[in-house]
């Protein structure tokens, strides 16, 4: 039995109800009372409120658990999904990046502890984060988005380990008998999850939840509101003696987990630690092998010890034609998705000249260009790849003539189509769509491949 690796993972967002810091501290002292480690997603305006009441105290009681990322302001609008669709994948990284800095600065200085994953506010994912994130060093997305997704399990998207709508995910409901039902959820969840490499159970929580009958941001910021700081209203309290009551039943479903064999409460540094696919060279034989399976449809595929994105094939294809080395390199997908111009015959000498094409870059990372010149026309990056692949399969060079496949985008498939929104979370316009979003969510599923554990 490998065992089952716990990220108890808690939101830190609420800045405006003062009892939400007694809540925190109350959590962060149960845990470390039985040392077990949180992971703890602060807000950076949640950050700057700790700092402003001198809570010195929580800080020190953090010490001992991960600190992650989990934006600037939460829900004060424009949310982080509603000024990214309006922009494209490029100029949206930058602005986020310029927009969401501070915040995460502000975690790490106050905190003094590194931000080691990111989640989303409420249901506001955007493709765009994931390159700032990757330029910020921020290697794990940690949330319960369900917009992308592979089998319930964890995979790469946008160059980070996401462990996002995993089979694992539950919680203890903070209400009468959720303890009992937490115990039963969680052995099944260990009957399911004991037999695979490594299991993850997902448990969140967000501080605020133990000591708040309702959510501190749906008042001063639902369905789209701005309220303006003057007029914040703090979040409705519970009963006295409901905080301490069921902190306590989390620590008896805590230490009814580790009661069980091979339970571990880890960190996502620890769970990307446990990830083990390969950034070595593949083998010519092995990618020949991989580009015979392609024909139409270019999707990941998994070759012993190898994890390998649509973008990381279209890599190692170009490298064996152009004679580098067979490492893959890590690319963004395009910035918009083109029709190609050129079909029928060519000769893989001129697909061999296409490929000298410069990438562009985001934030630093190259992408993969929208187009590529061949023979006075474009081609798609689908479509080249899908042609690279037959020239491999076939053992085609110089003045041997190849036809142009028309590809199919397999990963597209693990991206939701649903653009409307804003039934999603209590905090956009109920009526908000978003088409840009979606469409680039797909985009950058070239980048999407399954997590390998063991």
């Amino acid at each position: 039995m490998a065992g089952v690796k716990v990220l108890l993972w808690i939101d830190v967002e609420d800045y405006i109800t003062p009892q939400s810091q007694d809540s925190l501290l109350a959590l962060l002292q149960m845990l470390n009372k039985r040392n077990v480690k949180g992971i703890f997603k602060f807000v950076g305006e949640k950050a700057r409120r700790v700092e402003e009441d001198g809570r010195a105290d929580i800080v020190s009681e953090l010490q001992r658990h991960e600190v992650g990322y989990h934006t600037d302001l939460h829900s004060q609008h424009p949310v982080t999904t509603e000024y990214l669709e309006f922009l494209g994948f490029r100029s949206g990284a930058e602005e986020y990046e310029a927009r969401e800095r501070q915040g995460l600065e502000d975690v790490r200085r106050i905190t003094g502890k590194p931000a080691l994953c990111y989640g989303q506010a409420g249901y506001s994912w955007a493709p765009q984060t994931f390159a700032a994130l990757n330029k910020w060093g921020i290697p794990v997305y940690l949330d319960d988005h369900d917009h992308v997704s592979w089998q319930e399990k964890p995979f790469w998207y946008g160059g980070l380990l996401n462990f996002t709508h995993l089979k694992g995910t539950m919680r203890m409901k903070l209400r009468e008998g959720g303890l009992e039902e937490a115990k039963r959820q969680f052995d099944r969840l260990y009957d399911e999850l004991s037999a695979e490499p490594a299991g993850f159970v997902s448990i969140y929580y967000h501080e605020c939840d133990f000591v708040c009958s309702a959510f501190w941001d749906k008042e001063n910021f639902g369905r789209g509101r701005q309220t303006p700081r003057e007029l914040w209203k703090p979040a409705p309290l519970k009963p006295a003696g409901e905080m301490e009551f069921y902190l306590e039943q989390l620590g008896q479903f805590i230490d009814y987990t580790l009661s069980r064999e091979n339970v571990e409460y880890i960190g996502s540094e620890q769970a990307l630690a446990l990830e083990c696919s390969s950034r070595a060279p593949v083998g010519e034989s092995e990618l020949r092998a991989l580009a015979a399976s392609i024909g139409d449809e270019l999707g990941f595929r998994v070759s012993g010890t190898h994890s390998l994105s649509p973008a990381d094939l279209y890599s190692l294809f170009r490298g064996l034609l152009l004679g580098k080395e067979l490492t893959p390199e890590f690319l963004y997908g395009p910035e918009n998705e083109v029709e190609s111009e050129t079909s029928g015959t060519v000769r893989v000498s001129d697909v061999i000249r296409a490929l000298g094409a410069e990438h562009p870059e985001v934030l630093g990372f190259k992408m993969l260009p929208d187009s590529f010149e061949l023979n006075g026309g474009k081609i798609s990056p689908l479509d080249l790849t899908c042609t690279m692949a037959r020239i491999l399969e076939r053992g085609l060079s110089g003045d041997d003539e190849v036809e142009i496949v028309r590809g199919k985008l397999k990963t597209k498939e693990n991206a939701g189509d649903n653009e409307l929104w804003g039934t999603r979370w209590s905090i956009f316009p109920e009526d908000l769509r978003v088409p840009n979003v979606v469409r680039m969510s797909k985009l950058q599923t070239w980048t999407m491949k399954p997590a390998i554990f063991g």
